[in-house]
């Protein structure tokens, strides 16, 4: 009778523990969802499924391990001053406690590769390039016509740039076209800042002396907010910017509207090293 006592109320606490993990790893699983924002290009759709594929791992291994210890601790709680049985050693045990942390971290850092291969590319002279320099305390943003999204050709792209200055009191717009890889070349000529998008699941640091690029393919219309996310003086919170996302017969519109600045090519002083140096294009006599 004393042990059929013991057993309803231990019978209950697995069932109220159970229940409770489950609701603990749906809460888990929940929160992979909405923690995060499932990002705007088609890498952060690849980074966010990362980070919920560890989340969900992290719950499970949560709820395995503290479920054990409370069914430990309930199973074999003190009933008595008789000693339990003892034991020493398991090689079962001993495999298993091992070879799962091993299998979980190599699964985790061959999924963590494959996202990385996918979100890092290397630089393509078809993509639309944008050349972003941060400064003391807002962005400039650069296009040259010939790095538009159009392949260089036969007979040369479209000359000439635009930039869009952002100032204290007018925030600037990044402008980007739609389901079309964008490079982001960033530079900067006084502090470190970060150029960071929150839907684009992305930061990268701004470093003088250094070139930092990187490219993203956004997948939905719309506007967005982008700002420096690296402390970088007395006004750091000023470096805000907006990110517009339009289809390409939008984009194209709106890069006809600005005040594109052509370069002019300039002549050579007479005699001066470079009128010499086009000259030798013309074979010398006797040759």
């Amino acid at each position: 009778m004393r042990f059929s006592g013991i057993r309803r109320p231990f019978g209950r606490t697995v069932v109220l523990v159970s229940v409770a993990l489950l609701a603990l790893l749906s809460i888990g699983v929940a929160s992979a969802q909405s923690g995060q924002a499932g990002g705007i290009t088609k890498e952060a759709h690849n980074m966010h499924q990362l980070y919920v594929f560890v989340l969900i791992m992290a719950v499970a291994v949560f709820v395995v391990v503290e479920g054990l210890i409370l069914f430990a601790v309930f199973r074999w709680r003190r009933t008595s001053d008789e000693l339990p049985p003892q034991f020493h050693g398991s090689s079962v045990v001993e495999i298993l406690w091992t070879g799962i942390p091993v299998l979980i971290v190599v699964v985790i850092f061959a999924y963590s590769f494959i996202v990385l291969r996918q979100v890092e590319h290397t630089e393509n002279p078809c993509n639309t390039t944008v050349n972003v320099e941060g400064f003391q305390f807002q962005w400039a943003f650069t296009y040259n016509l010939d790095q538009l999204g159009q392949c260089p050709t036969a007979n040369g792209a479209a000359k000439g740039s635009f930039t869009i200055t952002g100032t204290a009191a007018q925030e600037p717009t990044l402008v980007i076209p739609v389901d079309e890889p964008v490079e982001f070349k960033l530079t900067s000529h006084d502090v470190i800042h970060a150029f960071y998008i929150h839907d684009f699941l992305y930061k990268l640091d701004v470093i003088p002396g250094r070139d930092n690029h990187f490219t993203v393919t956004p997948t939905k219309i719309g506007t967005f907010v982008g700002q420096c996310a690296e402390l970088c003086g007395l006004n750091h919170a000023l470096m805000r910017f907006h990110v517009s996302v339009l289809s390409r017969a939008d984009f194209d519109k709106w890069v006809a509207q600005q005040p594109v600045k052509i370069p002019t090519p300039t002549a050579a002083p007479s005699g001066s090293a470079t009128a010499g140096a086009g000259a030798t294009a013309t074979p010398a006599a006797g040759q």
